[in-house]
Protein backbone atom coordinates (compact mmCIF):
# COMPACT_ATOMS: atom_id res chain seq x y z
CA UNK A 1 0.00 0.00 0.00
CA UNK A 2 1.05 3.64 -0.57
CA UNK A 3 2.38 5.54 2.29
CA UNK A 4 -0.43 8.41 2.83
CA UNK A 5 1.64 9.61 5.98
CA UNK A 6 -0.67 9.08 8.56
CA UNK A 7 -2.90 11.69 6.48
CA UNK A 8 -5.95 9.49 8.11
CA UNK A 9 -5.20 10.00 11.33
CA UNK A 10 -4.58 14.23 10.49
CA UNK A 11 -6.14 16.59 13.38
CA UNK A 12 -8.09 18.20 10.47
CA UNK A 13 -10.49 21.21 11.50
CA UNK A 14 -13.51 19.45 11.14
CA UNK A 15 -12.22 16.92 14.08
CA UNK A 16 -12.17 20.24 16.11
CA UNK A 17 -15.84 21.00 15.75
CA UNK A 18 -18.16 19.82 18.84
CA UNK A 19 -19.37 17.01 16.59
CA UNK A 20 -21.28 16.99 13.48
CA UNK A 21 -24.62 15.99 15.35
CA UNK A 22 -24.58 19.49 17.05
CA UNK A 23 -23.60 21.25 14.50
CA UNK A 24 -26.11 20.21 11.54
CA UNK A 25 -28.83 20.51 14.47
CA UNK A 26 -27.85 23.75 15.45
CA UNK A 27 -28.08 24.82 11.01
CA UNK A 28 -31.21 22.94 10.78
CA UNK A 29 -32.67 25.69 13.56
CA UNK A 30 -32.79 22.68 16.13
CA UNK A 31 -31.52 25.44 18.73
CA UNK A 32 -34.18 28.13 17.68
CA UNK A 33 -31.65 30.42 17.66
CA UNK A 34 -33.33 34.22 16.43
CA UNK A 35 -35.85 32.31 14.19
CA UNK A 36 -38.80 34.30 13.45
CA UNK A 37 -42.24 33.66 14.53
CA UNK A 38 -44.76 34.82 11.69
CA UNK A 39 -47.66 32.94 10.90
CA UNK A 40 -46.36 33.53 7.65
CA UNK A 41 -43.24 31.39 6.43
CA UNK A 42 -41.90 33.42 3.59
CA UNK A 43 -42.16 36.63 6.49
CA UNK A 44 -38.77 34.65 7.93
CA UNK A 45 -36.84 34.64 4.87
CA UNK A 46 -35.22 37.95 3.28
CA UNK A 47 -35.63 39.86 6.56
CA UNK A 48 -34.51 39.69 10.20
CA UNK A 49 -35.72 42.41 12.81
CA UNK A 50 -33.24 45.24 14.18
CA UNK A 51 -31.37 44.15 17.04
CA UNK A 52 -31.87 46.66 20.14
CA UNK A 53 -29.90 49.74 20.69
CA UNK A 54 -25.97 48.47 21.38
CA UNK A 55 -22.84 50.27 23.07
CA UNK A 56 -19.70 49.21 21.18
CA UNK A 57 -17.76 48.48 24.24
CA UNK A 58 -13.64 48.75 23.90
CA UNK A 59 -10.46 49.78 25.47
CA UNK A 60 -8.90 52.21 22.84
CA UNK A 61 -5.58 51.37 23.36
CA UNK A 62 -4.93 51.11 27.00
CA UNK A 63 -6.56 48.72 29.01
CA UNK A 64 -9.95 49.75 30.46
CA UNK A 65 -10.69 53.33 28.83
CA UNK A 66 -13.44 53.05 27.07
CA UNK A 67 -13.30 54.49 23.17
CA UNK A 68 -16.05 55.47 20.56
CA UNK A 69 -19.83 56.16 21.60
CA UNK A 70 -23.10 54.83 21.64
CA UNK A 71 -24.72 54.21 18.04
CA UNK A 72 -28.41 53.14 18.62
CA UNK A 73 -30.19 51.27 16.14
CA UNK A 74 -32.94 52.23 14.07
CA UNK A 75 -36.36 52.06 14.72
CA UNK A 76 -36.98 49.76 11.59
CA UNK A 77 -35.46 48.28 8.88
CA UNK A 78 -33.43 50.57 6.90
CA UNK A 79 -35.54 51.33 3.40
CA UNK A 80 -33.59 50.96 0.59
CA UNK A 81 -33.84 52.78 -2.57
CA UNK A 82 -35.85 51.76 -5.43
CA UNK A 83 -33.84 48.88 -7.03
CA UNK A 84 -35.27 46.57 -9.64
CA UNK A 85 -33.29 43.65 -8.82
CA UNK A 86 -34.24 40.73 -6.77
CA UNK A 87 -32.85 41.02 -2.93
CA UNK A 88 -32.17 37.51 -2.52
CA UNK A 89 -31.64 34.88 -5.65
CA UNK A 90 -30.35 31.17 -5.66
CA UNK A 91 -29.12 29.46 -8.48
CA UNK A 92 -28.57 25.72 -8.57
CA UNK A 93 -29.57 22.26 -11.00
CA UNK A 94 -33.71 22.22 -12.03
CA UNK A 95 -35.65 20.89 -9.23
CA UNK A 96 -33.46 21.42 -6.75
CA UNK A 97 -34.90 24.18 -4.14
CA UNK A 98 -36.81 22.38 -1.84
CA UNK A 99 -38.96 24.87 0.10
CA UNK A 100 -37.78 27.70 -1.70
CA UNK A 101 -38.91 26.68 -5.25
CA UNK A 102 -41.39 29.27 -5.98
CA UNK A 103 -40.83 31.36 -2.86
CA UNK A 104 -41.85 35.04 -2.77
CA UNK A 105 -38.29 35.77 -1.08
CA UNK A 106 -36.32 34.33 -3.28
CA UNK A 107 -35.89 33.83 -6.39
CA UNK A 108 -34.55 30.59 -7.70
CA UNK A 109 -32.91 30.04 -10.81
CA UNK A 110 -32.14 26.82 -12.55
CA UNK A 111 -28.89 26.62 -14.11
CA UNK A 112 -28.63 23.77 -16.90
CA UNK A 113 -25.85 21.27 -16.21
CA UNK A 114 -25.30 22.78 -12.96
CA UNK A 115 -24.04 20.10 -10.21
CA UNK A 116 -20.48 19.08 -8.80
CA UNK A 117 -18.86 15.74 -9.56
CA UNK A 118 -19.33 12.51 -6.85
CA UNK A 119 -18.16 13.37 -4.02
CA UNK A 120 -17.67 16.99 -3.75
CA UNK A 121 -19.67 19.67 -2.31
CA UNK A 122 -18.86 23.50 -2.57
CA UNK A 123 -16.51 25.20 -0.80
CA UNK A 124 -14.60 28.94 -0.64
CA UNK A 125 -15.31 31.26 -3.27
CA UNK A 126 -13.96 34.00 -5.05
CA UNK A 127 -15.20 36.52 -7.59
CA UNK A 128 -13.23 38.24 -10.51
CA UNK A 129 -13.55 41.19 -12.39
CA UNK A 130 -15.82 39.70 -14.98
CA UNK A 131 -18.09 38.97 -12.57
CA UNK A 132 -17.22 35.10 -12.84
CA UNK A 133 -17.27 33.50 -9.48
CA UNK A 134 -15.56 30.57 -8.52
CA UNK A 135 -16.12 27.48 -6.33
CA UNK A 136 -13.74 25.62 -4.28
CA UNK A 137 -14.66 21.75 -3.50
CA UNK A 138 -14.87 19.96 0.30
CA UNK A 139 -15.46 16.65 0.41
CA UNK A 140 -18.81 15.52 1.87
CA UNK A 141 -17.37 14.37 5.77
CA UNK A 142 -15.99 18.52 6.00
CA UNK A 143 -12.97 16.31 6.17
CA UNK A 144 -10.42 17.15 4.00
CA UNK A 145 -8.32 13.98 5.21
CA UNK A 146 -11.87 11.73 5.01
CA UNK A 147 -12.10 12.37 1.13
CA UNK A 148 -15.23 11.45 -0.83
CA UNK A 149 -14.49 12.21 -4.19
CA UNK A 150 -12.52 10.54 -7.17
CA UNK A 151 -10.46 13.28 -8.80
CA UNK A 152 -9.97 17.36 -7.72
CA UNK A 153 -12.27 19.48 -9.77
CA UNK A 154 -13.65 23.50 -8.80
CA UNK A 155 -17.08 25.08 -9.77
CA UNK A 156 -16.79 28.14 -12.24
CA UNK A 157 -19.73 30.04 -12.94
CA UNK A 158 -20.49 32.84 -15.37
CA UNK A 159 -24.01 34.81 -14.21
CA UNK A 160 -23.97 36.76 -17.46
CA UNK A 161 -24.38 33.65 -19.69
CA UNK A 162 -26.38 31.97 -16.91
CA UNK A 163 -23.64 28.98 -17.39
CA UNK A 164 -22.24 26.69 -14.62
CA UNK A 165 -18.42 24.50 -15.52
CA UNK A 166 -16.93 22.34 -13.65
CA UNK A 167 -13.69 22.30 -14.25
CA UNK A 168 -11.39 19.04 -13.55
CA UNK A 169 -8.05 19.33 -12.20
CA UNK A 170 -5.88 16.44 -14.28
CA UNK A 171 -2.88 14.61 -12.39
CA UNK A 172 0.81 15.26 -13.62
CA UNK A 173 -0.44 12.12 -15.44
CA UNK A 174 -3.50 13.91 -17.14
CA UNK A 175 -5.53 11.41 -15.35
CA UNK A 176 -9.32 12.75 -13.46
CA UNK A 177 -9.48 10.29 -11.18
CA UNK A 178 -6.93 9.12 -8.50
CA UNK A 179 -8.40 6.31 -6.74
CA UNK A 180 -6.80 5.19 -3.52
CA UNK A 181 -6.34 1.12 -4.17
CA UNK A 182 -7.67 -0.25 -0.84
CA UNK A 183 -10.65 -2.02 -1.17
CA UNK A 184 -11.99 -0.38 1.55
CA UNK A 185 -11.88 2.98 0.77
CA UNK A 186 -14.55 2.05 -1.68
CA UNK A 187 -12.67 4.32 -5.02
CA UNK A 188 -12.50 7.31 -2.83
CA UNK A 189 -9.11 9.25 -3.78
CA UNK A 190 -8.18 12.70 -5.44
CA UNK A 191 -7.93 15.49 -3.73
CA UNK A 192 -9.94 18.92 -2.32
CA UNK A 193 -10.07 22.69 -3.50
CA UNK A 194 -9.36 24.47 -0.28
CA UNK A 195 -9.07 28.20 -1.20
CA UNK A 196 -9.50 30.11 -4.63
CA UNK A 197 -8.05 33.71 -4.72
CA UNK A 198 -8.42 36.02 -7.95
CA UNK A 199 -4.64 37.51 -8.76
CA UNK A 200 -3.66 39.65 -11.26
CA UNK A 201 -2.23 38.00 -14.92
CA UNK A 202 1.77 38.56 -16.17
CA UNK A 203 0.85 41.95 -18.52
CA UNK A 204 -3.35 42.46 -18.48
CA UNK A 205 -5.90 40.39 -17.04
CA UNK A 206 -6.41 37.83 -14.16
CA UNK A 207 -5.90 34.35 -13.39
CA UNK A 208 -7.87 32.17 -10.63
CA UNK A 209 -5.21 30.75 -7.90
CA UNK A 210 -6.21 27.53 -5.82
CA UNK A 211 -5.08 25.50 -2.61
CA UNK A 212 -5.25 21.82 -2.07
CA UNK A 213 -5.18 21.19 1.99
CA UNK A 214 -4.98 16.91 0.59
CA UNK A 215 -3.61 17.02 -3.21
CA UNK A 216 -2.29 13.16 -2.19
CA UNK A 217 -4.50 10.40 -0.62
CA UNK A 218 -2.28 7.15 -1.36
CA UNK A 219 -2.64 5.92 -5.04
CA UNK A 220 0.25 5.30 -6.84
CA UNK A 221 2.16 8.23 -8.14
CA UNK A 222 4.14 5.94 -10.53
CA UNK A 223 0.81 5.08 -12.20
CA UNK A 224 -1.94 7.93 -11.27
CA UNK A 225 0.38 10.89 -10.98
CA UNK A 226 -0.04 13.78 -8.93
CA UNK A 227 -2.17 17.04 -7.87
CA UNK A 228 -1.59 20.13 -7.67
CA UNK A 229 -0.78 22.07 -4.54
CA UNK A 230 -1.10 25.42 -5.78
CA UNK A 231 -2.87 25.40 -9.22
CA UNK A 232 -3.99 28.35 -11.53
CA UNK A 233 -7.09 28.32 -14.06
CA UNK A 234 -6.86 31.18 -16.69
CA UNK A 235 -9.03 32.46 -19.25
CA UNK A 236 -9.55 30.99 -22.71
CA UNK A 237 -12.11 33.37 -24.46
CA UNK A 238 -15.44 31.77 -24.99
CA UNK A 239 -14.30 28.51 -24.13
CA UNK A 240 -14.19 29.76 -20.38
CA UNK A 241 -11.59 29.06 -17.37
CA UNK A 242 -9.57 26.50 -18.19
CA UNK A 243 -6.61 24.62 -15.87
CA UNK A 244 -3.23 25.50 -16.54
CA UNK A 245 -0.73 22.96 -15.72
CA UNK A 246 2.21 24.89 -17.07
CA UNK A 247 1.44 27.02 -14.07
CA UNK A 248 0.44 24.88 -11.11
CA UNK A 249 2.59 22.99 -9.00
CA UNK A 250 2.69 20.09 -6.83
CA UNK A 251 4.74 19.86 -3.35
CA UNK A 252 7.90 18.29 -5.17
CA UNK A 253 7.98 21.06 -7.38
CA UNK A 254 8.01 23.81 -4.90
CA UNK A 255 10.43 22.29 -2.50
CA UNK A 256 13.06 23.15 -5.48
CA UNK A 257 12.71 26.32 -5.52
CA UNK A 258 13.70 25.97 -1.83
CA UNK A 259 17.73 25.43 -1.00
CA UNK A 260 17.34 21.59 0.52
CA UNK A 261 17.68 22.80 4.01
CA UNK A 262 14.29 24.83 4.35
CA UNK A 263 12.69 21.87 1.79
CA UNK A 264 12.88 19.54 3.62
CA UNK A 265 10.41 20.99 6.52
CA UNK A 266 8.14 23.07 4.60
CA UNK A 267 7.23 20.08 2.17
CA UNK A 268 8.65 16.92 3.58
CA UNK A 269 8.95 13.58 1.56
CA UNK A 270 7.03 10.86 1.45
CA UNK A 271 9.35 8.38 0.75
CA UNK A 272 7.66 5.28 0.02
CA UNK A 273 4.85 7.31 -2.01
CA UNK A 274 7.38 8.69 -4.55
CA UNK A 275 6.07 12.58 -4.06
CA UNK A 276 6.49 15.11 -1.07
CA UNK A 277 4.12 16.46 1.63
CA UNK A 278 1.93 19.77 0.92
CA UNK A 279 0.92 19.45 4.80
CA UNK A 280 -2.49 21.01 4.12
CA UNK A 281 -2.43 24.30 2.11
CA UNK A 282 -5.43 25.51 3.53
CA UNK A 283 -6.02 29.38 2.88
CA UNK A 284 -4.06 32.11 0.65
CA UNK A 285 -4.27 36.01 0.75
CA UNK A 286 -2.23 38.73 -1.61
CA UNK A 287 -0.05 40.84 -0.08
CA UNK A 288 -0.80 44.80 -1.40
CA UNK A 289 2.58 45.71 -2.47
CA UNK A 290 4.39 42.72 -3.33
CA UNK A 291 1.69 41.01 -4.89
CA UNK A 292 3.39 37.73 -3.16
CA UNK A 293 0.51 35.09 -1.68
CA UNK A 294 1.08 33.84 1.63
CA UNK A 295 0.04 29.99 2.25
CA UNK A 296 -1.04 28.63 5.82
CA UNK A 297 -0.10 25.01 6.25
CA UNK A 298 -2.64 23.22 8.42
CA UNK A 299 -0.82 20.05 9.29
CA UNK A 300 3.09 19.28 10.76
CA UNK A 301 5.56 16.66 9.76
CA UNK A 302 4.35 13.34 10.28
CA UNK A 303 6.99 11.66 8.87
CA UNK A 304 10.49 11.58 10.72
CA UNK A 305 12.89 12.71 8.37
CA UNK A 306 15.62 15.08 8.56
CA UNK A 307 13.52 17.85 8.99
CA UNK A 308 12.13 16.01 12.34
CA UNK A 309 8.42 15.52 13.39
CA UNK A 310 6.52 18.27 14.56
CA UNK A 311 2.58 18.74 15.01
CA UNK A 312 2.73 22.43 14.61
CA UNK A 313 1.70 24.22 11.20
CA UNK A 314 3.27 26.27 8.96
CA UNK A 315 3.41 29.44 6.53
CA UNK A 316 4.62 29.98 3.06
CA UNK A 317 4.97 32.64 0.77
CA UNK A 318 5.13 32.00 -3.40
CA UNK A 319 4.60 34.29 -6.19
CA UNK A 320 2.32 33.88 -9.33
CA UNK A 321 5.29 32.00 -10.83
CA UNK A 322 5.95 29.24 -8.26
CA UNK A 323 8.93 30.75 -6.17
CA UNK A 324 8.55 29.98 -2.87
CA UNK A 325 9.96 33.24 -1.29
CA UNK A 326 9.67 32.61 2.40
CA UNK A 327 9.05 29.97 4.97
CA UNK A 328 7.47 29.94 8.67
CA UNK A 329 7.41 26.76 11.34
CA UNK A 330 5.14 27.38 13.96
CA UNK A 331 7.48 26.68 17.33
CA UNK A 332 6.28 24.64 19.77
CA UNK A 333 3.36 26.02 21.77
CA UNK A 334 2.58 25.58 25.70
CA UNK A 335 -0.20 27.36 27.84
CA UNK A 336 0.54 26.94 32.06
CA UNK A 337 3.24 23.92 30.69
CA UNK A 338 0.62 22.17 28.35
CA UNK A 339 1.79 21.95 25.28
CA UNK A 340 -0.47 23.29 22.37
CA UNK A 341 -0.92 21.89 19.07
CA UNK A 342 -1.40 24.71 16.57
CA UNK A 343 -2.98 24.59 13.02
CA UNK A 344 -2.72 27.97 10.85
CA UNK A 345 -6.49 28.01 9.39
CA UNK A 346 -7.21 31.34 7.64
CA UNK A 347 -5.12 34.46 6.43
CA UNK A 348 -6.55 37.22 5.88
CA UNK A 349 -3.72 40.38 4.41
CA UNK A 350 -3.80 44.33 5.25
CA UNK A 351 -4.21 46.56 2.26
CA UNK A 352 -2.98 49.16 3.74
CA UNK A 353 0.66 47.87 4.56
CA UNK A 354 3.97 49.05 2.90
CA UNK A 355 6.64 46.82 1.04
CA UNK A 356 8.84 45.55 3.40
CA UNK A 357 6.81 45.68 5.98
CA UNK A 358 3.36 43.46 4.58
CA UNK A 359 1.36 42.52 7.16
CA UNK A 360 -1.18 39.78 7.54
CA UNK A 361 -3.08 38.12 10.31
CA UNK A 362 -3.58 34.43 10.52
CA UNK A 363 -6.61 32.70 12.55
CA UNK A 364 -5.17 29.71 14.45
CA UNK A 365 -7.10 26.49 14.86
CA UNK A 366 -5.76 24.69 18.33
CA UNK A 367 -6.10 21.27 20.57
CA UNK A 368 -4.64 20.05 23.32
CA UNK A 369 -2.21 16.67 22.99
CA UNK A 370 -5.36 14.99 24.63
CA UNK A 371 -7.74 16.19 21.61
CA UNK A 372 -9.84 19.07 23.80
CA UNK A 373 -10.05 22.28 21.64
CA UNK A 374 -8.46 24.91 23.05
CA UNK A 375 -9.51 28.33 22.26
CA UNK A 376 -9.07 29.86 18.82
CA UNK A 377 -6.65 33.21 18.02
CA UNK A 378 -5.59 35.06 16.12
CA UNK A 379 -1.74 36.35 15.26
CA UNK A 380 -0.18 39.35 13.07
CA UNK A 381 2.62 38.78 11.27
CA UNK A 382 5.16 40.62 8.69
CA UNK A 383 6.55 39.85 5.50
CA UNK A 384 9.52 41.25 3.60
CA UNK A 385 10.27 39.92 0.36
CA UNK A 386 14.17 40.88 1.20
CA UNK A 387 16.09 40.88 -2.28
CA UNK A 388 13.25 39.73 -3.88
CA UNK A 389 15.41 36.00 -4.82
CA UNK A 390 13.24 33.07 -4.14
CA UNK A 391 14.03 31.77 -0.34
CA UNK A 392 15.09 34.68 0.97
CA UNK A 393 11.67 36.48 1.99
CA UNK A 394 11.21 36.73 5.67
CA UNK A 395 8.04 36.25 7.68
CA UNK A 396 8.17 37.65 11.07
CA UNK A 397 5.37 37.29 13.88
CA UNK A 398 4.27 41.00 15.58
CA UNK A 399 1.90 39.81 18.06
CA UNK A 400 1.53 37.24 20.06
CA UNK A 401 -1.29 34.98 19.37
CA UNK A 402 -4.14 36.68 21.10
CA UNK A 403 -7.65 36.08 21.86
CA UNK A 404 -10.48 39.30 22.75
CA UNK A 405 -11.20 38.02 25.90
CA UNK A 406 -10.59 34.94 28.48
CA UNK A 407 -14.51 33.80 28.18
CA UNK A 408 -14.03 30.81 26.21
CA UNK A 409 -15.05 32.45 22.90
CA UNK A 410 -12.54 31.42 19.26
CA UNK A 411 -11.51 34.03 17.03
CA UNK A 412 -13.77 32.56 13.93
CA UNK A 413 -13.04 34.32 10.85
CA UNK A 414 -11.57 37.94 10.02
CA UNK A 415 -11.27 40.65 7.15
CA UNK A 416 -9.71 43.48 7.29
CA UNK A 417 -11.09 47.24 5.45
CA UNK A 418 -9.17 49.38 3.28
CA UNK A 419 -7.87 51.34 5.77
CA UNK A 420 -6.45 48.43 7.73
CA UNK A 421 -9.29 48.26 10.32
CA UNK A 422 -9.21 44.47 11.43
CA UNK A 423 -12.76 42.50 11.97
CA UNK A 424 -12.84 39.48 13.68
CA UNK A 425 -15.99 37.27 13.58
CA UNK A 426 -16.39 35.23 17.25
CA UNK A 427 -17.72 32.00 18.43
CA UNK A 428 -19.35 31.02 21.62
CA UNK A 429 -17.00 28.10 23.86
CA UNK A 430 -19.48 25.86 22.34
CA UNK A 431 -18.15 26.21 18.70
CA UNK A 432 -21.97 27.05 17.28
CA UNK A 433 -23.04 30.14 18.06
CA UNK A 434 -21.50 33.91 16.86
CA UNK A 435 -20.12 36.00 19.93
CA UNK A 436 -19.42 39.80 19.56
CA UNK A 437 -17.45 41.27 16.37
CA UNK A 438 -14.30 42.17 17.59
CA UNK A 439 -12.66 45.25 16.15
CA UNK A 440 -9.24 46.58 16.07
CA UNK A 441 -8.56 49.44 14.05
CA UNK A 442 -5.19 51.08 12.72
CA UNK A 443 -3.99 53.89 15.86
CA UNK A 444 -0.56 55.56 15.44
CA UNK A 445 0.43 53.30 12.42
CA UNK A 446 -0.52 49.92 14.79
CA UNK A 447 -3.48 47.48 15.84
CA UNK A 448 -3.47 47.13 19.31
CA UNK A 449 -2.33 43.50 18.51
CA UNK A 450 0.99 44.58 18.13
CA UNK A 451 0.77 47.62 20.51
CA UNK A 452 -0.61 45.73 23.76
CA UNK A 453 0.54 42.54 23.10
CA UNK A 454 3.57 42.39 20.64
CA UNK A 455 5.95 38.89 19.91
CA UNK A 456 8.50 39.19 22.16
CA UNK A 457 11.08 37.14 24.30
CA UNK A 458 9.43 33.15 24.44
CA UNK A 459 6.17 34.30 23.18
CA UNK A 460 5.22 30.71 22.11
CA UNK A 461 5.49 29.51 25.77
CA UNK A 462 4.60 33.02 27.51
CA UNK A 463 2.28 34.92 26.08
CA UNK A 464 0.54 32.65 24.08
CA UNK A 465 -3.25 33.20 23.75
CA UNK A 466 -3.33 35.91 26.05
CA UNK A 467 -5.97 38.83 26.11
CA UNK A 468 -5.75 41.47 23.73
CA UNK A 469 -8.93 43.21 24.55
CA UNK A 470 -10.67 44.74 21.44
CA UNK A 471 -10.93 48.26 21.11
CA UNK A 472 -14.60 47.36 20.28
CA UNK A 473 -16.55 45.12 20.64
CA UNK A 474 -20.38 44.99 18.67
CA UNK A 475 -22.80 42.94 20.98
CA UNK A 476 -25.68 43.17 18.59
CA UNK A 477 -23.67 40.81 16.30
CA UNK A 478 -24.28 38.48 19.09
CA UNK A 479 -26.70 36.11 17.36
CA UNK A 480 -27.57 33.31 15.24
CA UNK A 481 -25.02 30.43 14.48
CA UNK A 482 -21.45 31.02 13.86
CA UNK A 483 -20.04 32.99 11.23
CA UNK A 484 -18.66 30.71 7.77
CA UNK A 485 -16.97 34.09 7.19
CA UNK A 486 -16.64 37.77 6.74
CA UNK A 487 -16.54 39.96 3.91
CA UNK A 488 -16.11 43.36 3.49
CA UNK A 489 -17.82 45.68 0.89
CA UNK A 490 -15.72 48.58 -0.20
CA UNK A 491 -18.19 50.75 -1.77
CA UNK A 492 -20.54 51.16 1.34
CA UNK A 493 -17.50 50.49 4.10
CA UNK A 494 -20.04 47.72 5.37
CA UNK A 495 -19.32 44.40 7.08
CA UNK A 496 -20.76 41.37 5.95
CA UNK A 497 -21.20 38.47 8.27
CA UNK A 498 -22.72 34.42 6.92
CA UNK A 499 -23.75 32.70 9.55
CA UNK A 500 -24.24 28.93 10.01
CA UNK A 501 -27.64 29.41 10.30
CA UNK A 502 -28.18 31.42 7.35
CA UNK A 503 -28.44 34.95 8.74
CA UNK A 504 -25.97 37.27 7.26
CA UNK A 505 -25.81 40.00 9.41
CA UNK A 506 -24.85 43.92 8.02
CA UNK A 507 -22.30 46.18 10.23
CA UNK A 508 -21.80 49.86 9.59
CA UNK A 509 -18.88 51.11 10.97
CA UNK A 510 -18.45 55.40 11.29
CA UNK A 511 -15.36 56.72 12.42
CA UNK A 512 -11.90 55.65 12.83
CA UNK A 513 -9.23 54.70 15.31
CA UNK A 514 -10.42 55.72 18.82
CA UNK A 515 -13.39 57.47 17.45
CA UNK A 516 -15.79 54.34 15.97
CA UNK A 517 -19.32 53.67 15.98
CA UNK A 518 -21.32 50.45 15.17
CA UNK A 519 -24.82 50.39 13.78
CA UNK A 520 -26.17 46.69 12.46
CA UNK A 521 -28.38 46.15 10.55
CA UNK A 522 -31.56 44.48 10.01
CA UNK A 523 -29.24 41.30 8.12
CA UNK A 524 -30.80 38.57 6.08
CA UNK A 525 -32.86 35.15 6.56
CA UNK A 526 -31.26 33.22 3.47
CA UNK A 527 -34.15 30.28 4.05
CA UNK A 528 -31.92 27.66 4.67
CA UNK A 529 -34.07 25.87 6.55
CA UNK A 530 -36.62 25.80 3.63
CA UNK A 531 -33.86 24.82 1.42
CA UNK A 532 -33.57 21.39 3.47
CA UNK A 533 -36.21 19.24 2.61
CA UNK A 534 -36.80 15.30 3.73
CA UNK A 535 -34.12 13.35 1.59
CA UNK A 536 -31.46 15.95 2.13
CA UNK A 537 -28.51 16.02 5.08
CA UNK A 538 -27.27 18.64 6.33
CA UNK A 539 -26.97 22.15 4.63
CA UNK A 540 -24.90 25.29 5.56
CA UNK A 541 -23.20 27.81 4.27
CA UNK A 542 -19.33 28.82 3.12
CA UNK A 543 -17.12 32.10 3.11
CA UNK A 544 -18.52 34.42 0.56
CA UNK A 545 -16.80 36.97 -1.92
CA UNK A 546 -18.48 40.88 -2.73
CA UNK A 547 -18.09 42.02 -6.30
CA UNK A 548 -18.09 45.51 -5.65
CA UNK A 549 -18.32 46.66 -9.30
CA UNK A 550 -21.63 44.65 -9.94
CA UNK A 551 -23.02 45.31 -6.12
CA UNK A 552 -23.44 41.70 -5.41
CA UNK A 553 -22.78 39.22 -2.54
CA UNK A 554 -22.29 35.48 -3.86
CA UNK A 555 -22.32 32.79 -0.89
CA UNK A 556 -22.41 28.99 -1.67
CA UNK A 557 -24.28 26.53 -0.32
CA UNK A 558 -23.13 23.23 0.03
CA UNK A 559 -24.74 19.94 1.12
CA UNK A 560 -22.59 17.62 3.51
CA UNK A 561 -23.04 14.23 4.94
CA UNK A 562 -20.76 14.54 8.13
CA UNK A 563 -21.83 11.26 10.56
CA UNK A 564 -25.03 10.19 8.25
CA UNK A 565 -23.75 7.30 6.31
CA UNK A 566 -20.33 5.54 8.07
CA UNK A 567 -17.38 6.69 6.10
CA UNK A 568 -15.54 5.57 3.56
CA UNK A 569 -18.51 5.49 1.49
CA UNK A 570 -18.90 5.20 -2.44
CA UNK A 571 -18.91 8.22 -4.35
CA UNK A 572 -22.25 9.47 -5.23
CA UNK A 573 -24.12 13.61 -6.04
CA UNK A 574 -25.44 15.81 -3.80
CA UNK A 575 -26.98 19.11 -4.57
CA UNK A 576 -24.92 22.28 -3.96
CA UNK A 577 -26.16 26.00 -4.55
CA UNK A 578 -25.17 29.40 -4.57
CA UNK A 579 -26.58 32.56 -3.23
CA UNK A 580 -26.59 36.12 -4.94
CA UNK A 581 -27.68 38.92 -2.43
CA UNK A 582 -27.96 42.72 -4.26
CA UNK A 583 -26.06 44.74 -2.30
CA UNK A 584 -28.05 47.49 -3.45
CA UNK A 585 -31.24 46.17 -2.94
CA UNK A 586 -29.81 45.50 0.92
CA UNK A 587 -27.67 48.16 1.42
CA UNK A 588 -29.26 50.95 -0.07
CA UNK A 589 -26.32 51.34 -2.60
Amino acid sequence: MADTGGMDRRPTRRRLLSGAVGLAAFAAGGYGVARLTENDPEAAIGRRPIPPATTPTGNGGAFGRAVGGVTPSPSGPPTPEPHTAYLLSLFGAPGSFGGLQGSRAVRTVDVPGWGFGPGQAAYMSTVAADGTVFIGTTPFTDDQAKPTGTGMELGVFDPTANRFTRVAVPSSKGRTAEPRPDAKYRGIGGGDVSDVLVVPAAGRGQRLLFASSMPYYGWNVAQYGTLPTIGQLAPSGRAGWRYDPTTSWDAGRLAGTLPTARSVQAFPAMASAGTRDSRGAAALARLPRSGHVVVAQYFGVTETDRAGRTDQGALFVLDTSGKVHATWQYPNVSVLGQKVVVSPREVVADPSSRLGDERFVVTLDARMTNGKVAPFPVQEFSYSPGDGAPGNGTITPKSTAVRAAQDGTRMETACFASDGTLYVARTTSDGLRAAPLAVYPKIGGERGLVRRAPAVGDWANTSWASTCSADYLVPATARGGLVRGASYDAVTGTVLLAGLDGLVQDVHPAGSGTRMTFRVGAGIDLGLNRLRGPATHYVGLRRGCVDATRRVFWLPANQLILNDIPWPFPPFKLDQWLYRIDLTSFLGR
